[in-house]
């Protein structure tokens, strides 16, 4: 997946090597200060960047850009720092954790530069079912079968340097109807441009 205090303020085009290393211990708990800071030495000499987390597991980066970087935290999770500049020249970041049990399932959160939480309902309406179908399905008698069946709705987040795209990754919790329905949601998933203040599709 691509994605991604020291009290500072940051200038424009931010390192997200400055963000992750100011980042507050209880964002992401199972990793010290020194496991960020192994983290960005493994990836600059070319080595593995793993360390021995505080639940006495294995977390390890695997994507390390400019503006993001992601972690897998444990066999079943991870995590993207993103950060975005807004049209005061200020940084947004954009924090996303991904739980895989049997489908994986995306929580996103906003942060202020100083890693200060960010009202998210003022950055973007997250996707509801309706938005992942195609407009045909949203006309079908039988949406509000599945409506009813599909009682748990996960969806995968990914950070990409513009924008932010959802996918929907609940069909298979239908039951036995998901194959129909498959044709009725958008292959592509969704797509919320950054315009300097908010996503928006």
């Amino acid at each position: 997946m691509a994605c991604t205090a020291l009290s500072l303020s940051f200038a424009r085009g931010a390192d997200i090597r400055k963000v992750f290393l100011s980042m507050p211990d209880s964002i992401m708990p199972m990793l010290t200060a020194n496991d960020r800071l192994d983290f960005l030495d493994f990836m600059d000499s070319g080595m593995k960047a793993k360390v021995s987390n505080r639940l006495g597991g294995e977390s390890v980066m695997t994507d390390l850009s400019g503006t993001s970087l992601t972690v897998r935290t444990s066999q079943s999770s991870s995590t993207c720092i993103a950060v975005y500049e807004n049209r005061r020249g200020r940084m947004l970041i954009c924090l996303i954790t991904t739980v895989t049990a049997d489908f994986p399932d995306s929580s996103v959160k906003f942060y202020n530069e100083d890693w200060t939480p960010a009202q998210a309902s003022k950055i973007i309406r997250f996707p509801e079912l309706r938005d992942f179908l195609e407009s045909d399905a949203l006309k079908n008698d039988s949406l509000p079968l599945l409506e009813e069946q599909s009682v748990l709705r996960l969806k995968v987040a990914t950070a990409t340097p513009d924008a932010l795209e959802f996918r929907y990754t609940s069909l298979d919790y239908i039951g036995e109807d998901a194959g129909k329905y498959i044709r009725w949601f958008k292959p592509d998933g969704l797509t919320y441009r950054w315009n300097g203040r908010k996503f928006v599709r």
